[in-house]
């Protein structure tokens, strides 16, 4: 497997005002849904949870898909403030040819919760460079940009 970096073609990052553009920023859950599309894995709907709690960290991990194919999501917040955001990581697993880990924030966004997305870093594994490609055509779909990689 080769490991890559994203460097460009992230998701914009609409300021945490402008609700129109939250609303119309495609997001990380494009792309999971794209690349679990035929799999019959919904990778957005939790299958188990799991929650724990301190002072200062609030931790949600979620596990999406199957034993063998999904997504484990892990969620950090405050559990005294929104003034602090959400820290995401999302990883694939069982999927072939790849896997991605996605580290993305949410910001608090008013009424619309923790919505305002901000890029921190994703890490691709791939099999082969057929895999690469396939993974670039279906980010150019779903996010409409295009992905540019360096090796990690």
């Amino acid at each position: 497997m080769s490991r890559w970096r994203l460097i460009g073609g992230a998701p914009d990052e609409p300021d945490t005002g402008d609700w129109d553009a939250i609303c119309d920023t495609p997001g990380p859950r494009r792309v999971f849904v794209a690349l679990f599309e035929q799999s019959g894995v919904d990778p957005v709907v939790p299958t188990s949870t799991a929650v724990s709690e301190d002072e200062t960290h609030r931790v949600h991990t979620i596990w999406c898909g199957s034993d063998r194919l999904g997504v484990k999501v892990i969620e950090i917040a405050s559990p005294e403030t929104t003034a602090f955001p959400m820290l995401c990581t999302w990883e694939t697993f069982g999927l072939p040819g790849l896997k991605l880990i996605w580290q993305y924030s949410l910001e608090k966004a008013g009424q619309l919760g923790y919505a305002a997305f901000r890029h921190a870093a994703l890490i691709c594994e791939f099999d082969s460079e057929a895999d690469r490609r396939r993974f670039t055509e279906l980010w150019q779909q779903a996010l409409g940009k295009t992905p540019v990689f360096e090796p990690a």
